[in-house]
């Protein structure tokens, strides 16, 4: 069965726009798309679409998806807001991130995605909080948009962390393949717990093998029918440099060989920065890229 490759293209849009964004996804043969939803974050932004009517925000994802199915192309996943909670911020934890998880739900079934990912929460935005803190508000985080997942028949992934390059080095939070684990098991056994899938992020995951953590072959392995979608890229184990697979120390044999252990069916996409060689270079790297994937993926 031919796999189907998607594209992150948050780098694209600033330097090309929409438009000849996704002209330059469907030139390098791409099949579809990852759409950033960041930039939409209510988090100090008084004039986010998501505060507009239901008919207005209906209407800007329309136009999007319209453009996105124009060049014969499908919006496969969406990334909702990066920040899950944030301590000592309960206005942020239990108002705010939920309104604003609703809308990435919303605007990614408008999409058409399957998917909407969301980190779990890391020690970048909570430094100090206690161990039972973390558990207890992503617990409470995801619990709470997952009612929006279903009214929106979109599924909320988790996706895997790494470690800090700013806070020395250290392993996040929910980094630990235990506690990730755990996590996942927590909020899936709730109520609404079928919409709750994984993302597994390759790049994050090679960040914590210093610190004796699963590969990301490994994390497939242990994580099976539960990985729904991918955030494909590479880096040297040390810093989150988002460069292209085979651009670093994932092993990417071992990776692609436990896809195909675990049965899985989804789409390969790439979250690699484009632009890493040189913004002039952004249309060939995505187009190596796209080539890359699906070499390894007819081999597996």
């Amino acid at each position: 069965m031919e796999r189907k490759i998607s594209l992150a293209i948050c780098d694209f849009i600033p330097k090309y726009g929409l438009e000849k964004t996704l002209d330059i996804a469907k030139e390098v043969g791409a099949d579809g798309i990852d759409f950033d939803l960041n930039r939409y974050n209510l988090y100090g932004d008084n004039d986010s679409i998501y505060l507009k009517s239901d008919a207005e925000i209906e209407a800007h994802f329309k136009a999007i998806r319209e453009e996105v199915e124009k060049r014969g192309l499908v919006v496969f996943q969406t990334h909702g807001t990066m920040r899950t909670f944030m301590e000592n911020d309960e206005e942020y934890n239990t108002v705010v991130f939920p309104k604003n998880a609703e809308g990435d739900l919303k605007a990614a079934r408008i999409l058409g995605a399957k998917y909407c990912v969301f980190h779990p929460g890391s020690d970048l935005s909570n430094p100090n909080a206690t161990p039972e803190e973390m558990r207890f508000r992503a617990r409470r985080a995801f619990k709470s948009i997952l009612p929006f997942a279903k009214e929106n028949g979109v599924k909320v992934a988790l996706e895997t962390v790494g470690s800090n390059w700013n806070l020395g080095n250290k392993l996040d939070f929910f980094g630990a393949y235990d506690e990730f684990k755990a996590l996942f098991d927590d909020v899936r056994m709730s109520e609404f717990g079928e919409w709750f899938v994984c993302c597994i992020d390759t790049g994050h995951i090679n960040l914590t093998a210093q610190h004796n953590e699963p590969s990301a072959a490994e994390f497939v392995r242990k994580l099976g029918k539960n990985v729904a979608c991918l955030h494909l890229h590479d880096n040297f184990g040390i810093v989150d440099h988002h460069r292209v697979i085979g651009a670093g120390t994932t092993d990417w044999t071992d990776f692609f060989k436990a896809l195909k252990e675990v049965g899985y069916e989804g789409v390969y996409n790439s979250e690699a920065n484009f632009g890493y060689i040189s913004d002039n270079l952004m249309i060939a790297t995505a187009d190596f890229t796209v080539k890359t994937i699906k070499s390894f993926a007819s081999r597996y």
